[in-house]
Formats: structure tokens, C-alpha cells, sequence
């Protein structure tokens, strides 16, 4: 989905994923907005194989509740972000749905802010809360999104 909201404005993006239906569906989503420069690639969050410090946006978007290791995700996704660049993450909110867990394979009921920003701040990038997106109804889910910003003048090796 974050590719076909933002590939337009990207000399190049990639997209990972782990699951080869969730790339096929995206790989028909770019497709049809004719987004050339958009790289869809089999791939692990957890070891990217992608080199340090070579994006200037990663998005990491609604999958740290799937995971065992949220923490190692958000460290491999900041590794990635080059000085000046920035990462975004975009999950839920605390919340008490327990039927995520067995109904959709939720390990995680969302996450508070300062938990992210420490994750943020130990990968090396300064974080902020950007946006809370309430539902409609004021019922249900709510959408975070984090951004950590790596310094422009920071030394690539440092995350």
C-alpha cells in the first residue's frame, strides 16, 4: 500500500515482504498506477540484505504487531536510513482486542509512544510522534504513525 501512495514521488523504492501473496497483490497494485520505479523483492524485515544508510524513507507499515521482535525490525529498518532520511512507522495504539490474537495472528495490542520512541532512539534516529488517527466512530483501532530522523550530520555506522 505505501508504494502506491508514495512511489510517484521516488526516483526508486523497494518493497519487502515476506509473504508471496501479500507481493503478488502489490505487485498488481503497482502495476496498474504504472509505477516503474517501484521494486517489489522477496524479503525478510529482520535481515534485509539492503546496504546501510541507502534510503532516505523507510515505512514500516501495519506488520510490528505480527512479529515476535519488534524490537530487531525497527533496528534493521533504521539501519537502513541514510543521514538526513527518516523512518516511519505506522502501527496501532494500544488497545484491548484480544480477538486479534487468535483471529489474525496479532502477537502484539498495539504500542505506546514511548515504547517506539525508545526503539527509535536506541536504533540512533530521533523520534517524534507524528500523527494519531482515530476511527470515524471513536471506536476500535487507532493508527500511529512514528517518525525516527536520522541526523544529518550522523556518522552512517552509528545504527
Amino acid at each position: 500500500r505505501m508504494l502506491t501512495l508514495l512511489g510517484e514521488r521516488a526516483d526508486r523504492a523497494i518493497g519487502l515482504d515476506l509473504s508471496q501473496q501479500m507481493l503478488n497483490i502489490a505487485r498488481v497494485n503497482v502495476s496498474e498506477a504504472g509505477l516503474a520505479a517501484c521494486e517489489l523483492r522477496h524479503g525478510d524485515i529482520f535481515a534485509t540484505g539492503l546496504p546501510a544508510g541507502s534510503a532516505d524513507l523507510v515505512t514500516v507499515h501495519q506488520v510490528l504487531h505480527y512479529l515476535s521482535d519488534p524490537i530487531a525490525a525497527v533496528t534493521e529498518a533504521a539501519r537502513l536510513v541514510a543521514p538526513g532520511g527518516r523512518l516511519l512507522i505506522i502501527d496501532f495504539a494500544p488497545h484491548s482486542l484480544e480477538f486479534l490474537r487468535s483471529q489474525h495472528q496479532h502477537r502484539r495490542l498495539g504500542f505506546s509512544d514511548e515504547e517506539i520512541l525508545r526503539w527509535l532512539e536506541a536504533a540512533g534516529l530521533e523520534g517524534q510522534v507524528s500523527e494519531t488517527l482515530p476511527t470515524a466512530s471513536g471506536e476500535g483501532l487507532t493508527i500511529k504513525i512514528w517518525t525516527g530522523t536520522r541526523p544529518a550530520n550522523a556518522n552512517r555506522s552509528a545504527a
